[in-house]
């Protein structure tokens, strides 16, 4: 895949293949130190100086790559040889479709053994393999009385997770003033307070092991939110706060350095969540592949290793913009009015219990 791209030609395949070639330093570097040695030097820009050029600015993306990485894993080695996928038990909330059911079956692709939990309040809509270890459970993560109930059958029916894919979440698409109190309270139970509480449950078992990741799906309207999903954005907001306080409280209070955590900062993605057009450039802000995003999710466990995942790629530098000037973000947001999006999910609400119907 690393040529290749679901979503077809895009800024991102470019920069990866720029990476992987003229940026790679173990190739510029070399490249330059013979060009230096070898080419005479010319008039305008050089061979020369494009070559001193890639080294450069090569060396400083990869060196910013390797603090990132394990600035993010608090300088704790040992990456993927502590993980026995045969043996893992991964937890993945709304897994009957979309980006969970894509983890779920690429986990499976790599290795059949692994044991995988599927919550979700909707029927599973994927067949696993016959005699894979899938187990499903139905939950309505709006509950914390289900919540418990659900940890407690999980740990005595299939064992302690050792990893926790936050993944479920929904959009009710009201505005503040138009939603209803079931809207917000739903949204924000389910997006926000379940990846808590499912925290609480899983997270001691990892701690007292120093084994084990929490993926927790983003989204980067936490950044720059349209107008019609303040409680959506909210939720996402403050899963970008669970994820960094998490990685503050493993380290410096728990002493649990080798527990992993992974955050996705998200663009729109094909999924039930939303329908219509996002009508964003095509090669700047593709509309992306399940698959694409399961994928990256995957790589990210494989590797023993926690991240944050901007996809697509260009919203890391996308996200700075957050910091710069009021009137620049302002200017982003506002731009999100041409967004042809319809946010109302496929979730439908008991207006009585104010749960799921």
């Amino acid at each position: 895949m690393a040529f290749q791209s679901r979503e077809g030609l895009t800024v991102d395949l470019i920069a990866r293949i720029l990476r992987q070639t003229a940026l790679n330093p173990w190739l510029a570097i070399p490249i330059s130190i013979l060009a230096a040695w070898r080419l005479p030097p010319s008039r305008g820009i050089s061979l020369q100086f494009l070559s001193h050029v890639c080294a450069v600015l090569g060396t400083t993306l990869s060196l910013n790559d390797w603090l990132n990485k394990w600035s993010a894993n608090n300088w704790a080695g040992d990456g993927r040889r502590s993980w026995d996928w045969a043996r893992e038990i991964v937890v993945i909330t709304g897994g009957s479709g979309g980006i969970g059911a894509s983890i779920a079956r690429q986990l499976l692709a790599r290795n059949p053994r692994t044991k995988i939990v599927i919550v979700d309040y909707a029927p599973l809509a994927w067949a696993p393999e016959p005699g894979t270890p899938v187990s499903y459970f139905r939950c309505d993560l709006s509950s914390a009385d289900a919540i418990k109930t659900l940890a407690a059958r999980i740990r005595s029916e299939v064992g302690h997770p050792t990893v926790l894919v936050n993944n479920a979440g929904l959009c009710r698409g009201a505005t503040v003033m138009d939603g209803s109190y079931a809207d917000v309270e739903l949204t924000i139970r389910t997006n926000l307070v379940a990846p808590f509480l499912l925290a609480k449950e899983f997270l001691p078992h990892m701690v007292s092991m120093n084994h084990g990741h929490v993926v927790n799906v983003g989204s980067l309207s936490s950044l720059f939110p349209p107008a019609g999903i303040a409680d959506y954005a909210a939720t996402k907001a403050g899963i970008t706060a669970l994820h960094e306080t998490l990685q503050l409280e493993l380290k410096q209070v728990h002493h649990a350095s080798r527990v992993r955590l992974t955050l996705g900062i998200l663009g729109f993605i094909k999924t039930p969540l939303f329908k219509g057009e996002t009508r964003q450039s095509p090669f700047l802000f593709p509309l992306l592949h399940v698959d694409t995003v399961g994928e990256a999710f995957v790589d990210a466990l494989y590797s023993g290793l926690g991240t944050t995942i901007y996809l697509p790629g260009i919203m890391r530098y996308v996200a700075m913009l957050r910091a710069g000037p009021e009137w620049l973000s302002r200017g982003v947001r506002e731009g999100t009015a041409s967004l042809g999006v319809d946010y109302k999910g496929r979730q439908q609400v008991n207006e009585e219990t104010g749960g799921l119907a």
